[in-house]
């Protein structure tokens, strides 16, 4: 995903794209709708561009506790700056600095853009904050149903400290 500088006036600029997760290099992510929508805030000064992305992208998902599927939308946002001001990256070794040729035609997003829609997705999946999960004895979904197991035995090591409660 390229960006021309090209004719780029100073300023402010507010950009929309729509791009598919294999143009991005996201192929293997079976759980994410194709399309990405993405809204880049642009602010060149010369000689630099300070770009804020922001990525929406749905999915349809499985509850990590519970197994019930869902539909999600992801959300993700990423600052970068590109600069051919040598003296400022030697400065600042941050990851979002990069370094942007005097003449450059173009900025090439795609990695920042992918890097964007993979931190969206969380580690872990939940179909809601409050999920309980899955009974680990019957497997009832504690959700939905009420679990008729017996309670676990107690154990007695812990008899002193209950006497104290």
């Amino acid at each position: 995903m390229k960006i021309s500088l090209v004719r780029l006036a100073e300023g402010l600029h507010t950009l929309h794209f729509v791009e598919k997760l294999a143009d991005l290099g996201v192929e293997n992510l079976p759980d994410l709708d194709d399309k990405v929508k993405i809204q880049i805030d642009l602010e060149k000064r010369s000689p630099h561009y300070f770009l804020k992305n922001q990525v929406q992208v749905s999915g349809h998902f499985a509850c990590d506790r519970c197994t019930d599927e869902f539909d999600r939308s992801l959300t993700g946002e990423s600052r970068v700056v590109f600069s051919s001001d040598k003296e400022m990256l030697k400065m600042n070794e941050a990851d979002d600095l990069h370094y942007l040729a005097a003449d450059a035609k173009e900025i090439d997003l795609t990695n920042e853009i992918r890097d964007t829609v993979l931190l969206a997705i969380p580690m872990k999946q939940l179909c809601s904050d409050d999920c309980r999960g899955l009974c680990a004895g019957c497997g009832a979904n504690l959700n939905t149903e009420t679990c008729h197991c017996a309670a676990p035995p107690a154990d007695l090591r812990w008899e002193a400290l209950r006497k104290l409660l």
